[in-house]
């Protein structure tokens, strides 16, 4: 008697390629421990502070969102403060789990058999996220999450299972430490499942609130996290200001000025707009500075109220017309004009990574935008929920500002949307060629 393999063999298989892979990479190849600059140097300063004194009052420390840094903080006080390779392992091991999530959320929402295993391969072998898996960034575990996010969603809406009510907020929740931007989705998926609900019969308010309940609880120690710190109402991070700033000045620089205190920040996409100005002054996508390309604040780069002020000023001087421009330009900017940092930085690595984001514009981009159309429709109410994350990524990118490396995490949610989109396109074919067959 023959005996049939398990259904996820091939899934196992591919898994396992892609974990060894990323070994490779983050042991021989790219160890994240010999790229400890700029943020990566940041969060492993800040996990090492954390074990040096975990109640240590610290304003900085507020800045940034605080998973990562207590993620590393965790592994290095399991397997050793010295132990570089347990972390890089940990981030392998991270990135091996995109292969399964994203053939998942394929399985679920597209057509046919072969798609979800086009997926894992792609997945296994995705540049943007085995590179980022090679520094210790905030970008791979959130990734992680929101994958897992849109999965769970997409799952509680076929099951009505309340476990998968709770994985969903329990991903929504850890997601939010490591970028809070994926709370963004969360009122869209409820506008969504207000407007579908017809076509989401299993899913009921009771799943709602039990999905809120990691979130609240995550959200609750987060707020007594950050008054501990800044003593000031607050929820996860404090760089918020400062980015909303970035977004309305159009600034390549800020820096922030006290009495014994300086720092400054700049991030990427705006240098690169200003390199490309040099070539392109006149393109809709530009810098466009409202008062210059280096301003300066009074105060802390935790302090928010010297950065809404500024950001106020730009506002009043640009006028909405402006607004309205830097807003698109940076929608633009989360597939095009910049490449990811840190690749970006490097010679050896920027054309692996540019490469990658351009087969990514023509090869995923547009059956993503096809199936992303489609899931206007009432019936495809399963497609709307992984729509609304990537409305929420335009959203933030529009107030803001928009970078690849921020598109970067929410790209297994454009693999599985491109997959339906390339059977969407295909089914229209087959149907127009049919029919001048029948003629």
């Amino acid at each position: 008697m023959t005996i049939r393999p398990p259904r996820r063999t091939f899934l196992v298989a591919v898994t396992l390629l892609a974990l060894a892979l990323r070994l490779v990479w983050n042991l021989v190849v790219h160890p994240p421990s010999e790229h400890l600059y700029s943020d990566m140097a940041g969060y492993f300063e800040r996990s090492t502070a954390l074990l040096d004194a975990p109640l240590r009052k610290d304003p900085s420390a507020a800045f940034f969102p605080y998973g990562t840094h207590v993620l590393l903080a965790l592994v290095r006080a399991v397997f050793g403060r010295e132990n570089h390779a347990a972390p890089a392992v940990l981030y392998a091991l991270l990135g091996a789990s995109l292969v399964p999530l994203v053939s998942l959320l394929v399985e679920r929402i597209g057509r046919g058999r072969m798609a979800p295993r086009i997926a894992a391969l792609v997945a296994c072998f995705y540049y943007p996220w085995i590179s980022l898996g090679g520094y210790f960034l905030s970008e791979l575990p959130f990734t992680v999450c929101v994958t897992a996010a849109a999965l769970f969603s997409v799952r509680l809406a076929d099951t009505g299972r309340a476990r998968d009510a709770y994985l969903f907020g329990a991903a929504v929740a850890l997601g939010a430490t490591f970028r809070p931007q994926i709370l963004l989705s969360l009122p869209l998926l409820f506008l969504v499942w207000l407007a579908r609900r017809r076509a989401l019969p299993r899913i009921r308010p009771a799943h709602l609130a039990r999905a809120l309940v990691p979130v609240v609880l995550v959200l609750a120690v987060s707020a007594a996290r950050f008054h501990h710190h800044v003593d000031r109402v607050g929820l996860i991070s404090a760089n918020g200001p400062l980015n909303y700033a970035f977004g309305r000045c159009h600034a390549v620089d800020i820096e922030a000025r006290t009495r014994g205190y300086y720092a400054s920040f700049g991030p990427p996409p705006m240098g690169y707009l200003a390199y490309r100005d040099k070539k392109y002054p006149d393109a809709f996508v530009r810098l466009d500075p409202a008062f210059g390309v280096r301003l300066t604040v009074q105060g802390t780069m935790w302090n928010d109220g010297p950065f809404y002020a500024l950001a106020r000023k730009c506002v009043a001087t640009t006028g909405l017309l402006r607004q309205a421009r830097y807003a698109l330009g940076h929608v633009v900017l989360l597939w095009g004009y910049n490449i990811v940092w840190p690749d970006s930085g490097t010679d050896d690595y920027r054309r692996p990574m540019r490469r990658a984001i351009d087969l990514h514009n023509v090869l995923l981009l547009p059956p993503m935008l096809v199936a992303f159309a489609a899931s206007v429709r009432r019936h495809l109410a399963r497609h709307a929920l992984l729509s609304a994350h990537l409305v929420a990524l335009v959203l933030m990118a529009m107030v803001y500002f928009g970078d690849v490396r921020y598109r970067v995490p929410y790209d297994g949610i454009v693999i599985a949307l491109a997959f339906d989109g390339y059977a969407r396109v295909l089914g229209w074919v087959r149907s127009i060629l049919s029919r001048r067959a029948r003629v």
